[in-house]
């Protein structure tokens, strides 16, 4: 089966979400911003939201939420970490969190922050699990779209 057509059925199922990258030293500081507020538990209204670039990801209803969301379906604590690393100058994201993905949030994530990671090939970076599946998709570098 094709990865779009499981993503399609599976959207409305609680989705866990592990994933770990090094940012590029010239990711620009909006981008880190951004991920700084994802990283947040805010509420929108009450934090200023950085200027946010035209992409699908920031269309999702939810993408603010993307790396807070919790539930009872899975193991594990929703945990969040965006830190400098002053020997490589450079950021590290590490996100763990589980959601209903009705928009495809995941996806969109990975596509908008795929420019900023510092990597090639076929590099595994984590993976997302349906909360009705025994199998994770695996998340490679080369296979983000």
């Amino acid at each position: 089966m094709r990865h779009n057509q499981v993503e399609k059925e599976h959207m409305g199922q609680y989705t866990e979400f592990v994933f770990a990258v090094k940012l590029k030293r010239d990711t620009p500081k909006n981008v880190i911003e951004i991920l700084k507020f994802l990283k947040e538990d805010t509420d929108e209204e009450e934090y200023d939201i950085p200027e946010l670039p035209k992409h699908d990801f920031f269309n999702c209803d939810r993408w603010s939420m993307l790396f807070l969301s919790d539930s009872a379906y899975f193991d594990g604590i929703t945990n969040s970490i965006l830190e400098f690393d002053n020997i490589t100058e450079s950021y590290f994201l590490t996100v763990r969190s589980n959601l209903k993905n009705y928009d495809n949030e995941i996806v969109k994530f990975l596509n908008w922050i795929k420019p900023y990671i510092d990597n090639i090939g076929h590099s595994f970076l984590g993976y997302f699990k349906y909360e009705e599946c025994d199998n994770p998709r695996l998340i490679y570098y080369d296979e983000i779209k």
